[in-house]
């Protein structure tokens, strides 16, 4: 699991897998579907393929990205 990742203005700060698990749940509710289970699950693939294909600090759009990939 990445230990930093880089915000859209440029700051490094710590990696924290809540925040994505946070931000799909947040989706889930808007369109009326699936849960936190879920959410936790979806964070963990993206999790999986930001070790897999991003070498450094990630930044959050390759999150944004691998999120809709799975």
């Amino acid at each position: 699991m990445p230990q930093k990742i880089r915000k859209r203005d440029g700051r490094i700060v710590d990696f924290d897998r809540m925040k994505i698990a946070k931000a799909i749940f947040k989706a889930f509710i808007a369109t009326k579907s699936q849960g936190g289970e879920r959410a936790e699950e979806i964070a963990g693939q993206v999790v999986d393929l930001l070790d897999k294909r991003i070498t450094g600090i990630p930044g959050v759009e390759d999150v944004q990205t691998l999120s809709r990939k799975s």
